[in-house]
């Protein structure tokens, strides 16, 4: 048996590899954040968040060099379901990044929407400021039971575990509504919404959080799949050059076994020709 051999063989289940990590990618892509059974919900989840009047009086704080003016407007606790979030990297939320005091936002859902087996049917997407959602006709969906929620905080603790929720988590949140203003804004204030019924621009909470604590993690599993196979995707490439590398190193030691001829040119003799 060559070298080329095993190596041919290696080439074939590397190329059975990718495959399979490809179709297993899009498997846990498709399956991660799953929105779980209403049996699996958590039973907090089930009621409705509670706000009642605040007597925070207004404050500041300073973070990443800028002053944020704060007014609270109402204290505030959230159960709900992640159904969506939007991505601070991407290049189309061009208002956010990890050093704007707002970032991650997060859309939520509680009450009747967990319990109706029909929130797999209700597709969601986020904005860099909203929460967009289409069911077909048939549905039941409470809008009333929804919102998009905007998060501020100067606690790196809190921004570290905002940061770590994902699609799919169940959650729980306690802080104030508030009203907030960055120095350079001028007369500009962005208001949060005291109702869960209203639409359109400022229908949006935005809250200052003590505390974001994950109850129920969601599909962990599809999640780790999902991260394991971006990772070995990766080292595919790397695994067809190292298999070109050993080719190329069987090609050059070979090459350098051949016998080469360095003395004097023989003699030659014909021998006798036919009419010897």
């Amino acid at each position: 048996m060559t070298l080329q051999e095993p190596l041919d063989r290696y080439r074939r289940a590397l190329g059975f590899a990718t495959l399979g990590l490809a179709a297993l990618l899009l498997l846990s892509w498709r399956e991660k954040g799953h929105v779980p059974a209403p049996a699996a919900v958590h039973p907090d989840l089930l009621q409705d968040p509670e706000q009642e009047k605040t007597e925070r009086e207004p404050f500041e704080f300073a973070y990443k060099g800028r002053t944020i003016r704060v007014e609270p407007v109402a204290d505030y606790e959230l159960w709900g379901l992640v159904v969506s979030h939007n991505d601070i990297e991407s290049l189309a939320d061009i208002y956010h990044d990890s050093s704007s005091v707002d970032t991650k936002d997060l859309c939520v859902v509680w009450g009747e929407n967990l319990t109706s087996g029909t929130l797999d049917q209700v597709s969601f997407e986020s904005g860099p400021w909203t929460c967009y959602f289409r069911y077909p006709e048939g549905v039941r969906f409470a809008a009333s039971k929804a919102s998009n929620n905007h998060f501020i905080s100067d606690r790196s603790r809190l921004r570290d575990a905002l940061d770590d929720i994902r699609v799919g988590d169940q959650i729980h949140v306690r802080g104030a509504l508030v009203n907030y203003q960055l120095d350079d804004w001028r007369d500009f204030w962005r208001r949060s919404s005291r109702v869960r019924n209203d639409t359109g621009d400022g229908a949006c909470e935005v809250i200052y959080f003590d505390e974001i604590e994950v109850l129920v993690r969601g599909t962990p599993l599809w999640y780790a799949t999902f991260h394991l196979s971006i990772f070995l995707l990766a080292l595919v490439p790397f695994a067809y050059l190292h298999s070109i590398w050993i080719d190329a190193k069987r090609l050059a030691q070979a090459a350098s076994r051949k016998p080469v001829f360095t003395g004097p040119a023989p003699d030659i003799w014909p021998g006798p020709g036919p009419d010897a």
